[in-house]
């Protein structure tokens, strides 16, 4: 016995010596919540890391985009923040991720917008920590590591994924055990020779375990849950034990919490049918009557209609009564007879009873209320406010997008209900109307033709395509309208960003094409929505402004304010120029364009000529660069070294066309002084 627990021992030294070793290498650590992008004296820029999700996921699937897109929003920020600052985490799933619309459309940005209406003298900033397929398990955490960003405020949206979610109570590979051994679990993932073993087993494998796998496939390859299985009473107590372990947290770290209730999709999500355990001929007599309500409720039916299914419904409870779709059948009979109340008693059954259990049940909004009395947390009351914004029956498709997720409406009613719940009735006077809203943060056509065109795809597919088969051929009806009403520029530039060509974010890419058309007021709309989709980056800010500002110029001189926007837009680029892979021909270029729309021809011919020195920089914008540079030579009386600088660039890269075209300019220019 000495022995064996010798050698235990031993085991024990030489594995906790091995992890000390490993902790000498950087990359072995897991992934932390911020990452520092550079540095310039005291003023640091910093992000939200978008690979912080690999702490909870393993292989490829940490990186993936859309619907089983397990990254971060990545949100730069600077420190040390404005003493005026009020920074708030919005903590959740992929609801508060913002899932299918763009972060600027998200309740997160409408947020930030909305408080900074109603705080004018502070600088409001919601870091959005949703990640996509999280159960509260993971949320909790994520809370936790967020206090690195020393919130003034936390908000806390979760609980739809706590059966098929990562660690929720159903998952494949984390779900069952205790709070405490899913911590133990968890923390045994992060240790460095976890890490270290499973990057070697994934390159034996291949290098790309589980990619393609979304949340959706997981539910599906996870089975069914009968109303009665005892996983659901285990996701509902760890649902409570997260939420109070976030309380209690926030609560040791003095940060305020505001919980939120949740909301799915009711009326216009059907549950999953499932074949009764009954003999024939009672299976086939129970089917036939199914099938005949399906066909009376298919299209607009009347109150005739509706009586005849509820009577066919009945006889097929007789014979089995416990399937969650004949409950959701019964509540669309219920709403067209006009008995709202009654039909959303069934709805909410049918959602509670669903065998494959996708959305949270009723039984988790009081336990959220409870949590929050308890722990003192503020309650953002969101279902009853998408309740009263909803028929009788229950929150449908005017809502939400798919089962869970809101629509863009949504979006814009979950940021009032957590404002609502902050503000004082005299700063939520301040607030703005939802469309006025929508303008300010770039609610563009072309962004809803992506949300519909993503939610055929998903309503269209296994597992999701038996809910609502009608609603998905009016997506496809709305898809065509919104594409008829498109510019041809924001037609090519739909195209070319759904065929992977130009930018990746897409009204950075419609912009480009209306700039290309010289549509520059339709341009100009799209790179501020660019602006502010994508902050601190190079192309989605950088770029998107100084194009901005050109498009401005093009369209007669900068607008007011704009030179300040240009100004703050260079500060931002001798920042970002700091981390070790900037290209300095890049920050030439980039502060050449800012002087030339400022008029400060000099300094703006100096930098362009420094950018066009760099061949990366002529491939890359030659256009600008050299419409810029011939401009600014001109200007400067110097036509023979702009002759000679445009024919040296067009030529080798075979440019001529362009370059003719900018020497006649300069032969005119000359001709005319």
């Amino acid at each position: 016995m000495k022995e064996r627990l010798l050698a235990l021992g031993l085991g024990a030294l030489l594995v906790l010596a091995l992890e000390g070793g490993l902790r000498l290498f950087p990359g072995l650590a897991p992934p932390p919540f911020v990452l520092e992008l550079a540095r310039q004296g005291a003023q640091i820029l910093l992000t939200v890391n978008p690979g912080y999700p690999r702490r909870f996921f393993t292989g490829a699937l940490a990186d993936q985009a859309g619907p089983g897109g397990m990254r971060m929003t990545p949100h730069p920020f600077v420190e040390p923040r404005p003493s005026s600052a009020f920074r708030v985490v919005l903590a959740g799933e992929s609801t508060v991720q913002g899932y299918p619309h763009p972060r600027r459309l998200s309740a997160g940005a409408y947020l930030q917008a909305m408080l900074q209406d109603a705080w004018p003298q502070r600088q409001v900033e919601v870091f959005n920590a949703g990640i996509t397929a999280v159960s509260s398990f993971a949320v909790a955490r994520v809370v936790e590591d967020a206090a690195v960003l020393h919130p003034d405020l936390m908000v806390v949206y979760t609980g739809h994924n706590e059966l098929y979610g990562v660690y929720g109570a159903a998952s494949l590979k984390q779900g069952g055990g205790s709070v405490w051994t899913k911590s133990l679990y968890y923390e045994l993932m992060q240790a460095r020779l976890t890490r270290l073993l499973g990057a070697g087993l994934a390159r034996l494998d291949g290098g790309v375990p589980e990619t393609g796998i979304s949340l959706l496939q997981v539910m599906a390859q996870a089975g069914t849950l009968a109303p009665d299985d005892s996983r659901r009473q285990r996701a509902s107590h760890t649902l409570e034990e997260n939420l109070t372990q976030i309380g209690r947290f926030c609560r040791e770290v003095n940060l305020p919490l505001v919980l939120c209730t949740l909301v799915s999709n009711e009326t216009g999500f059907a549950p999953v049918e499932t074949a009764p355990p009954l003999p024939e001929p009672q299976l086939g007599e129970w089917s036939g009557r199914v099938e005949q309500v399906t066909a009376l409720l298919t299209g607009t039916p009347d109150t005739d209609t509706a009586r005849r299914a509820l009577s066919l419904l009945d006889e097929a409870a007789v014979l089995y009564a416990a399937d969650a779709h004949l409950q959701f059948y019964r509540g669309q009979c219920l709403q067209v007879l006009g008995e709202g109340a009654h039909a959303h008693a069934a709805f909410v059954q049918a959602r509670d009873e669903d065998s494959r259990p996708w959305r949270a049940p009723s039984a988790y909004n009081p336990l959220i209320r409870q949590v929050a009395r308890a722990e003192g947390a503020r309650l953002a009351e969101v279902a009853e406010a998408f309740a009263q914004a909803s028929p009788a029956a229950g929150v449908g498709w005017g809502l939400m997008v798919d089962h869970l997720h809101p629509a863009a409406p949504g979006q814009m009613l979950l940021a009032r209900t957590i404002a609502h719940t902050l503000l004082t009735p005299e700063e939520e006077v301040r607030l703005r109307s939802d469309g006025e809203y929508r303008v300010q943060q770039g609610d563009l056509p072309v962004e809803k033709l992506a949300v519909c065109r993503a939610m055929i795809t998903l309503l269209s597919e296994p597992p999701l395509n038996t809910s609502d088969p009608e609603h998905v051929v009016q997506l496809q009806q709305e898809s065509q309208r919104l594409w008829a009403g498109l510019s041809p520029a924001e037609q090519a530039g739909c195209e070319r960003w759904a065929a992977g060509r130009g930018p990746e974010l897409l009204v950075l890419n419609v912009a480009d094409q209306a700039f290309a058309n010289r549509d520059f007021a339709l341009a100009r709309t799209y790179y501020q929505a660019a602006r502010l989709e994508e902050p601190y980056t190079v192309w989605g800010d950088l770029w998107a402004t100084l194009r901005w500002g050109r498009c401005q110029e093009l369209q007669g001189g900068l607008a007011a304010g704009a030179r300040e926007e240009l100004e703050e837009a260079m500060g931002r680029a001798r920042l970002l120029a700091l981390a070790p892979d900037f290209d300095p021909a890049l920050l030439a270029f980039f502060e050449g364009y800012a002087l030339h729309l400022l008029g400060r021809h000099a300094e703006a011919a100096a930098q362009l000529e420094q950018a066009a020195a760099d061949p990366g920089i002529q491939r890359t914008f030659t256009f600008d660069l050299l419409s810029l540079l011939t401009e600014e030579l001109v200007a400067l009386g110097r036509y023979a070294e702009a002759e000679q600088k445009v024919a040296q660039i067009t030529g080798a890269l075979g440019q001529r066309e362009f370059g003719q075209q900018l020497l006649n300019s300069i032969r005119a220019a000359a001709t005319a002084r």
